[in-house]
């Protein structure tokens, strides 16, 4: 007997070059969107707020209508414009029948 490895034994290893390869892209995907994330930096919730308010302007002075108030309280932000105005007190008054 020798203390080389049979042939047939090493040949198993090469079923693992695309769980290697697949590993590597992983990676590099990985890496890339660190990398992204470190040039453009957290974008977060004022960057949509900052494009909402230029739709809106644009769009009120395309169609001739009077500007809006612009909010800046963040609760309010985060509550649909549908919702806004509406309580839990108002709600229940609304439905009721007379």
């Amino acid at each position: 007997m020798s203390s080389h490895p049979d042939e047939k034994s090493s040949a198993g290893y090469g079923n693992l070059i695309p769980v290697a390869w697949s590993i590597l892209v992983m990676g590099i995907s990985l890496a890339i969107v660190i990398v992204l994330y470190v040039w453009f930096g957290f974008l977060g919730p004022s960057f949509s707020e900052d494009v909402l308010m230029k739709q809106q302007a644009d769009l009120r002075e395309r169609y001739d209508l009077p500007p809006q108030e612009v909010i800046t309280d963040p609760e309010v932000l985060q509550t649909p414009p549908s919702l806004r105005g509406a309580s839990g007190a108002d709600n229940s008054t609304n439905n009721s029948t007379t």
